[in-house]
C-alpha cells in the first residue's frame, strides 16, 4: 500500500516514469551498463535472437534487467516515503492553482520579447561600432606622439 494512495497520482506518476525512462537509458543506451557489464564478463553469450527493444538478449542483458528492476523497485519505495510524497501531492495541488496563460497571450509576450532583443542587440551594435571608433581614434593619436 502506498502512501496516501489516490492524492498526487499525477506527480507521483510523472516522476516514476521520469526517473525510470532516466535508469533505463543509464542501463541500456550505446556505452551503458550492459556494455560495461559485457566487458567485465569473459564470455557473454547470447540467449534470444532477436529480442525487442534489446535486439539480442545476453547474459549480461538479463544482469542488467536484475539491476534495472531492483533500482525501479527502490525509486518506488522512495517515491512513497512521506515526506516525498507529501512533496509531491503539494506540488500538484499548487499546478492546480496556477492560472496558465492563453495561446494569445503567450504569442504577445513572445512577440514583445523578441522585439526588445532586436532593439537591445541594435542599441549595443552602434554603442560598440561607437565605442571602437573613439578608442581607435585614440589609440592611433597617442601612437603617433611617441
Amino acid at each position: 500500500m502506498t502512501y496516501r494512495k489516490n492524492q498526487g497520482r499525477y506527480a507521483r506518476m510523472i516522476a516514476f516514469w521520469s526517473l525510470a525512462l532516466l535508469f533505463a537509458y543509464g542501463c541500456f543506451r550505446s556505452g551503458g551498463m550492459v556494455s560495461v557489464v559485457a566487458g567485465w564478463m569473459s564470455s557473454d553469450e547470447v540467449l534470444l535472437e532477436p529480442f525487442p527493444l534489446l535486439k539480442q538478449l545476453r547474459i549480461s542483458s538479463l544482469i542488467v534487467l536484475g539491476v534495472f528492476g531492483a533500482m525501479v523497485f527502490l525509486l518506488h519505495k522512495i517515491l512513497n516515503q512521506p515526506r516525498l510524497a507529501d512533496l509531491l501531492i503539494d506540488t500538484e495541488g499548487e499546478m492546480q492553482k496556477v492560472t496558465w496563460p492563453t495561446w494569445g497571450e503567450v504569442q504577445q509576450g513572445a512577440l514583445a520579447v523578441a522585439a526588445m532583443v532586436l532593439v537591445l542587440v541594435g542599441f549595443l551594435t552602434v554603442v560598440d561600432t561607437v565605442f571602437t571608433k573613439v578608442m581607435t581614434y585614440l589609440l592611433a593619436g597617442l601612437g603617433g606622439q611617441n
